[in-house]
């Protein structure tokens, strides 16, 4: 798209491309949420957004999708990328940021439909999300945030040498939550940068739209 070049953004890994969804896309990786995304009873998001009816969840992620889009700003951006294996959709990788030219902190976030967990996939979509952030816009330090019986979030994290930064709790659906929040700066991001190889695509077209 001319006027969204953000759609030109391409990551890859080993066995996945990640990039913005078309619409027909967008309502498969809705489907893969309506399949399920986090175990029965289980909650490790803020928003209960996992754990609510298979429609409600697919209409979720789609509405997710049009908001981030939508409300967009250099100031406050949240990148949305569906994550396809051999041309399937699996998951979604985000990356987000609140006065990313100041700060230089971007987030990261991750969720893969069930059938597609527990094969190493969480950990090259967080390594193509870190290349963007450090390599592709020059960050100073990335978050990331999971619940404390996340553990294949946070053990991903301890990969790429993320450090703890504290423990604030949350309440989601009128319970209490433990939320672990985990960083990683651009220093120790070089000690395990090889960890995967991570082609990038298309950025030069819209960096000014991140920063």
């Amino acid at each position: 798209m001319r006027h969204w070049p953000v759609t030109d953004l391409e990551l890859s890994t080993p066995d996945l491309v990640l990039r913005l969804p078309s619409d027909a896309e967008l309502d498969a990786l809705a489907q893969v949420a309506a399949e399920g995304v986090v175990p029965d009873g289980a909650v490790y998001f803020p928003q209960p957004w996992a754990s609510a009816p298979p429609a409600e969840r697919a209409r979720n992620v789609v509405q997710n999708h049009w908001w981030a889009r939508g409300d967009w700003a250099r100031e406050n951006w949240r990148l949305l990328l569906v994550v396809f294996r051999d041309g399937q959709v699996i998951g979604q990788q985000n990356l987000s940021a609140r006065d990313f030219a100041t700060t230089g902190e971007a987030r990261t976030g991750f969720w893969l439909g069930r059938r597609f967990q527990g094969q190493g996939y969480g950990t090259q979509m967080r390594a193509a999300a870190l290349v963007l952030a450090f390599d592709g816009l020059d960050a100073a330090q990335v978050t990331s945030t999971a619940f404390a019986d996340n553990t294949a979030s946070r053990a991903v994290s301890r990969k790429f040498g993320y450090r703890p930064n504290g423990v604030h709790r949350i309440a989601v659906d009128g319970r209490p939550y433990d939320a672990h929040e985990e960083v990683v700066d651009c220093v120790s991001w070089r000690d395990h940068a090889q960890l995967l190889p991570v082609g990038m695509s298309g950025l030069t077209g819209c960096i000014t739209y991140f920063r």
